[in-house]
């Protein structure tokens, strides 16, 4: 890459605030509370709910951490270009294809926040990804949103970043929205809310990275080849050691812009997870990924919470 490039491969020079390709089963593949193999593959059995409301069927007191909950990797950065870009859908039409876990980058700025991808302004607020979560989880109660809110191209101290995210709480109306505490919940208590994964201090919500709560693979500077041994092998620590809640990252931002780098990753991962061993596999925590539409992986992700529905 080239010079200015900061931690994840993108430009951080300049600065400044300045439904194509959804998943095929919005609306159209239907999920039972199981999977059949045919072949030695996992295959979604006949109509019973669409990827809109997989979570219907899932038991209450399921913890979350026992759920394999397919996610967005900079869930905001569509806008800037090839190096930039890491998902070529909305907000909305994620959650409509099955994602439950958005990363959302905050720019704090005048009071608000600005969703960045480092000095790329996204043409979107964080307003924006709350109004989308509430009309979605309004029309689907039985499901929950786990975001991860971070600072991005900003550097107010901590203190300030609460003091604007409060605002979006209070005075713009969205505390109900929200799930604050500090524990995982199960997902009884978390259906029609967002549960927060605050990635600053001072937020309230659930610490993110916490290694009490969390075991995290986000190694972003392995190319393809040598990224993928890495995601395989979180995946078999979720199933051999549960218990925490595993955040599993496909992304990943070496040597190649993110869509090239998905093209190559994202069919080795979902051969993996529907191949003899890995279909069998649940319980694999939070899976972020781009692109995850070109190759359906969130619904094959989907498929491994057959033991918890």
């Amino acid at each position: 890459m080239g010079p200015g490039l900061d931690r994840r491969g993108f430009l951080r020079g300049a600065a400044g605030l300045s439904a194509a390709g959804v998943l095929a089963g919005v609306g159209g593949t239907q999920f039972t509370a199981g999977a059949s193999e045919r072949n030695g593959r996992r295959t979604p059995t006949p109509a019973v709910r669409s990827v809109q409301d997989w979570m219907a069927g899932i038991g209450d007191d399921t913890p979350v951490q026992r759920l394999t909950i397919p996610g967005t990797h900079d869930s905001g950065a569509r806008l800037g270009g090839p190096w930039v870009a890491c998902q070529n859908t909305t907000v909305d039409a994620q959650l409509a294809s099955g994602i439950r876990f958005l990363d959302v980058r905050c720019r704090a700025i005048d009071d608000v926040f600005a969703i960045h991808h480092g000095a790329f302004y996204q043409e979107l607020m964080f307003g924006d990804v709350l109004n989308a979560c509430r009309a979605f989880l309004g029309a689907h109660p039985s499901e929950t949103v786990l975001m991860r809110v971070k600072q991005e191209y900003s550097e107010v101290a901590a203190e300030e970043f609460r003091r604007i995210f409060d605002i979006y709480l209070d005075d713009k109306g969205y505390r109900s929205l929200f799930r604050l505490d500090g524990d995982l919940p199960t997902l009884g208590q978390a259906r029609g809310k967002v549960v927060l994964l605050a990635d600053s201090d001072g937020l309230g919500g659930i610490r993110y990275a916490d290694p009490q709560l969390f075991d995290i693979q986000d190694d972003y500077q392995a190319e393809p080849f040598a990224k993928y041994p890495k995601v395989e092998a979180q995946f078999r620590k979720a199933v051999a050691e549960p218990g925490k809640l595993f955040v599993n990252y496909v992304s990943t931002a070496a040597l190649l812009p993110p869509r090239s780098n998905a093209d190559r990753l994202n069919p080795q991962v979902k051969g993996l997870l529907e191949g003899s061993e890995g279909a069998g596999w649940t319980g694999l925590g939070i899976v972020p990924m781009d692109f995850p539409n070109e190759f359906g992986l969130a619904e094959t992700l989907i498929g491994h919470n057959a033991a918890h529905i």
